[in-house]
């Protein structure tokens, strides 16, 4: 399985940086057929990057990823957030993409950088998408 940060999702969707967006295309579209979970925290995050950026998306424009994105609950993740928390103290929001990538035993792919280094820190299997593309390519395409 594979975990996909907020990130990529902001960059294929609003990101007016051309090299980034493209970026975020190409790992989208590498990801047809393969398990990808998400903490449900991700519609709120991405709903509120989105207005931050003054874009007017809203609950029912990110509800279609429902039937694409396997959603982790808080309530499966708590006791890892807290370690999480404890063991390499990130900003809340990335912990929770670091919590789901422990419980489901997956990879986290992200486009940010701290997040990725927390995430490997936490010992999770992480790529910042930005700088190691072809790393996550090749990894995703042996999953």
């Amino acid at each position: 399985m594979i975990v996909l940060d907020t990130s990529i999702f902001v960059d294929y969707l609003f990101e007016k940086n051309e090299k980034r967006k493209e970026i975020a295309r190409k790992m989208l579209g590498q990801l047809e057929g393969k398990e990808v979970a998400v903490p449900k925290v991700f519609l709120i995050e991405l709903i509120s990057i989105g207005r931050r950026l003054g874009f007017k998306i809203k609950k029912e424009d990110v509800l279609e990823f429902y039937s694409e994105l396997t959603f982790v609950g808080e309530e499966e993740i708590i006791e890892i957030l807290f370690d999480v928390a404890e063991t390499v103290h990130p900003r809340a929001i990335d912990a929770y993409f670091i919590a789901t990538a422990k419980l489901t035993n997956s990879i986290l792919i992200t486009n940010d950088r701290i997040m990725a280094e927390n995430a490997k820190r936490y010992g999770i299997e992480a790529y910042y998408l930005l700088e190691e593309f072809d790393k996550a390519i090749d990894k995703i395409s042996k999953h």
